[in-house]
């Protein structure tokens, strides 16, 4: 047993120690813990190890909330008061900008925080028939053995009403299925896939409604989606704006009031289909959806569009690919709005972006995925030069 305290946490949760000179990664920990630690992984320069015993607690921890809280793989920061893990959050995003980007960013970051339970709109919930019985859960911490729940407290009402309906369905209607996709309308109707013939819900956000499906892609905070548009569309204005990885319109739909024309650009065929319809259905008829991989259509059509005034970025974890920021640096628009849901593929990006001849303007960090060590930063850049990276 080693007796450590725990310094900060890191990206993905854990909290990191030394123990002669040596870093240790463990989970479940909070800033400040005095705990004793038990090593069960050596990785060469670093290793984890488990909390054996808490000698003097952090004041930012806290008795978890979730029953299912050290054995779901689902939360991994319920153990930290919320006002903790924003700032943890903030942490995140500030060192990785230091360590991987290079980006000594000095001003404040504001976190626009959430309610702290029952927020999502959206999950994937795992299944697993045994002895008879329909069990719905997540995957076990570090497993992909399923861990069953009675309810869990980041979902909606709805959505927690709707696994406590399938858990009662007849076994047999689970045959051969491994994952449920639910997804909730603002009128409370859950849809679930594959279960469900028809899978479309609505969701207003301002003066929009969207149609989105449990497949698509769509923001599962319901309590932050008016701000996320807010923060990515306000104060913008112009004649030609793109909406790369547009979704199902989240964002090009209010910039469609702000600009004569806006193109959105979708890799997935359904969510190109559901964006044209919410389109239509708000009457606008300047904006446009394209279905290709976004570096492909941006390589193609980026050169000749004209003036390009404003792009909005809302990749996957992964982040920019190495082709598509050429081609972005090459599209030369006057803004660029980046939001990113991982911190360190964000660093990576913007260290490019910057090098490409953009300034960072702004930071904001959004604790769309409370309880996690999840994080959504909305970066806005303008040009200052024309250099390629």
């Amino acid at each position: 047993m080693l007796e450590v305290t725990i310094e900060r946490l890191v990206y993905g949760g854990e909290g990191l120690t030394r123990h002669e000179g040596r870093v240790l990664l463990v989970p479940y920990a909070a800033p400040g813990d005095r705990a004793l630690v038990e090593i069960v992984e050596e990785h060469g320069d670093f290793a984890r190890a488990r909390i054996a015993r808490i000698v003097e607690a952090s004041p930012d921890r806290r008795d978890p909330p979730c029953p299912y809280y050290g054995v779901c793989g689902g939360c991994q920061l319920q153990h930290l008061r919320y006002a903790a893990q924003q700032r943890v959050k903030v942490e995140f995003v500030r060192e990785s900008l230091a360590r991987l980007g290079g980006i000594a960013w000095t001003e404040a970051i504001p976190i626009l925080a959430s309610e702290e339970f029952h927020y999502r709109l959206r999950a994937q919930l795992k299944v697993r028939v045994w002895e008879g019985r329909v069990e719905i859960g997540y995957y076990r911490s570090a497993s992909h053995d399923v861990c069953p729940i009675a309810e869990c407290p980041l979902l909606s009402p709805a959505l927690n009403a709707a696994v406590r309906r399938l858990q009662d369905e007849a076994p047999e209607r689970f045959a051969n299925i491994r994952a449920l996709d639910l997804a909730q309308g603002d009128d409370g109707r859950v849809v679930i896939h594959p279960l469900d013939e028809r899978t479309t819900v609505s969701w207003s956000v301002g003066a929009f409604t969207y149609a989105f499906d449990a497949r698509t892609f769509f923001q599962a905070n319901r309590f932050l989606l008016a701000d996320l548009v807010r923060l990515v569309a306000d104060g913008e204005a112009g004649e030609r704006a793109l909406d790369l990885f547009c979704g199902v319109g989240l964002f090009t739909l209010p910039l469609a009031r702000r600009f004569a024309e806006v193109i959105g650009v979708e890799s997935d065929p359904r969510a190109v289909r559901l964006a044209r319809r919410n389109a239509r259905a708000h009457g606008m008829t300047n904006c446009r959806f394209a279905h290709d991989r976004v570096e492909a259509w941006l390589a193609r059509n980026g050169g000749r569009l004209g003036p390009v005034d404003l792009i909005v970025l809302d990749p996957p974890r992964a982040g920019l690919s190495r082709a598509l920021i050429r081609a972005l640096v090459r599209a030369a628009p006057e803004r660029i709005t980046y939001i990113s849901c991982h911190p360190a593929a964000l660093a990576r990006d913007l260290k490019l972006l910057l090098a490409g001849g953009y300034a960072i303007a702004s930071i904001v960090v959004l604790d769309l995925f409370p309880q996690t060590f999840h994080v959504e930063t909305i970066v806005k850049l303008r040009r200052v030069t024309a250099t390629l990276p």
